[in-house]
């Protein structure tokens, strides 16, 4: 018997459909067969990259089936195809959707992976001037930080760790610059004491951060400016020492 190209995507299309069933919860559920029929539309869709239509099947399926596990599928779909349309905070949705309703799946490791990469994607929307960079939302990079660690929680030898773990190495040395940046920002506006509590918040939580002697030299800079001289002793004396710590370790 002669089956078609037609025929062959329906049939690994169903196939593909009972093994993402199985990902999601145990719940007894029948699913209905309009439900299914509209998935399956939205799978051939996306299949073809026809985005936009296969979005429209997918929400069909989450509005007119809620609580179906089809629904569930659905969203983690929307994410995949806004994620490849690089439109990130709807891809943030939908993956964040299926989490919420399918914490236990399998594939929450992957799920989450998306999302850390997305965010890290979306640090750099819109991002044209390096002179206003003080201006940017670091909000995403906070949540990729957050992802990171319910990932490696729950998911330690997971094989997205090493690159989920290379994103967040990216995204802390996002934050340090971001704070670096900040502080000069006001510090150049005489605004020393928001330059100060700047300086010390990266000092404190980026350890890593490699321009540390800098950043202590302007914190030292900014308590003088702002009436602290005995501060600004205290840190030239840590200063010191952390340069002492470095020639030893070299």
């Amino acid at each position: 018997m002669t089956i078609n190209f037609t025929q062959l995507k329906r049939l690994i299309y169903c196939t593909s459909l009972i093994f993402l069933l199985s990902a999601c919860s145990d719940t007894k559920e029948s699913v209905r067969t309009p439900a299914l029929e509209i998935y399956q539309a939205g799978m051939m869709a996306f299949d073809d990259e026809l985005y936009q239509e296969a979005e429209d099947k997918f929400k069909k399926v989450t509005e007119e089936h809620p609580g179906t596990q089809l629904a569930t599928l659905a969203y983690l779909k929307m994410g995949d195809l806004n994620f490849r349309r690089n439109r990130w905070i709807e891809a943030e949705s939908g993956y964040r959707m299926f989490l919420t309703l399918n914490p236990n799946s399998h594939l929450t490791p992957y799920v989450l992976h998306q999302l850390i990469s997305l965010n890290y994607q979306r640090n750099f929307t819109g991002v044209f001037f390096r002179e206003r960079e003080y201006d940017r939302d670091m909000e995403p990079n906070r949540r990729l930080i957050q992802d990171y660690q319910r990932f490696f929680l729950l998911y330690p030898n997971n094989i997205y760790l090493k690159d989920v773990y290379a994103y967040l190495l990216k995204s802390r040395a996002d934050l340090a610059e971001y704070e670096f940046l900040v502080g000069n920002f006001y510090f150049k506006n005489e605004a020393y004491h928001s330059a100060i509590h700047r300086y010390r918040y990266l000092l404190k939580y980026f350890p890593e951060y490699p321009r540390y002697d800098e950043v202590a030299q302007k914190l030292i800079e900014a308590y003088y400016k702002n009436q602290q001289p005995h501060l600004a002793r205290e840190m030239e004396n840590v200063l010191k020492h952390h340069k002492q710590e470095n020639h030893t370790q070299s």
